[in-house]
Order: structure tokens, then sequence, then C-alpha cells
């Protein structure tokens, strides 16, 4: 008699990914759902061709945070890290749930874009403001987190000029957004 197989858990790992959007997303209508954790931190990327010279995310730097903190509160997403890079916005947050992040996303993207943009609501142009759909990835507690956390403070630095800009290698980047 034959004893039983060993399962191995390889096959019980989640086969969804960690990250999308952004250059990830090869068409315009995504055939899965975007990987969205309440209980690991995700790390969130907004950028816009459109954000420099006087439309530079930076110039409206304290308007820009406090549109995300306002909208973080009042949706149930906790904001541990945000860095304004003038085309590009960095976040490291937690939603409380799926619709939180999506009321979240929606809510923070539209109202910058109109804030930088100057537009009513609906405008044409504030809907065309962001280069592709946000690029979001699942972080990991712990080292992953604490990367993320020292690449936002990097880009911060090195978009108020206090250190200069280092080119980094494809594999060392956090985010293709």
């Amino acid at each position: 008699m034959q004893s039983p197989k060993q399962l191995f858990l390889e096959n019980f790992k989640s086969k969804s990914p960690k990250n999308f959007g952004g250059a990830y997303l090869k068409n315009s209508n995504p055939k899965e759902k975007r990987p969205v954790s309440t209980k690991k931190a995700m790390h969130l990327v907004l950028r816009s061709t459109l954000a420099k010279g006087p439309q530079s995310l930076l110039r409206n730097n304290k308007k820009v945070s406090e549109v995300i903190y306002k909208q973080a509160k009042a949706c149930g997403v906790k904001v541990y890290r945000f860095a304004n890079a003038g085309n590009h916005l960095h976040l490291i947050i937690l939603p409380s749930s799926r619709a939180a992040f999506i009321k979240f996303i929606r809510s923070v993207s539209g109202l910058i874009a109109r804030l930088i943009l100057k537009a009513e609501k609906g405008a044409a142009k504030a809907v065309q403001f962001w280069d592709k759909r946000p690029f979001t990835r699942i972080l990991e507690w712990g080292k992953d987190f604490k990367i993320s956390s020292d690449y936002l403070l990097q880009n911060t630095l090195e978009a108020f000029g206090f250190i200069p800009f280092k080119p980094r290698k494809k594999a060392q980047r956090i985010s293709t957004a």
C-alpha cells in the first residue's frame, strides 16, 4: 500500500500579482481587479507629464498634501508616507477596505488634477492630467516597507534640491509608473 503524497505549499500560494497599473498595465481595460490589501501597506504612485513649470505639483505642495490627508481621513485610508516629486506623487497607504481605496484614488486624482489645472468639476482637461492609471504595489512589513520609505525620502530630498538626483537602474526602481 502506497502512502499519500505530501502537498507542497506552492500549490496554496496566492496567484494574484503585487504590482498593478502604471507601465505594468498593457491595455486600458484590465482583465483583473487591482490587488488591494487591508493588512499590508501599499505603495501608490500618481504620475503626470503635464505637471511641470507653473503646473508643477511642487509649486502646489501644501494644497496637494492638504487634499491627500483630507481625503484619506474622509475615506478611511491611513497615510504612512507621502512624497511630492514635482511630476509624480508617492504615497505609502493602508486602506480600511477595497471600497475605501477606490474612493480615495478617485477623489485624490480628480481633486489634484482640478487644483493644478484650475478646472471645474467634470472638465475634459482634468480627466487627461494623469499619464496612466495609478501604480500600486503591496508592500511586505519590515525590510520592504523600510526600503520604500527610504525611497520616498530620497525622492523628496532630490525634488527639493537638498541632494543631487541619482539616476536609478531599472532593477533598483520601486515602480515604473
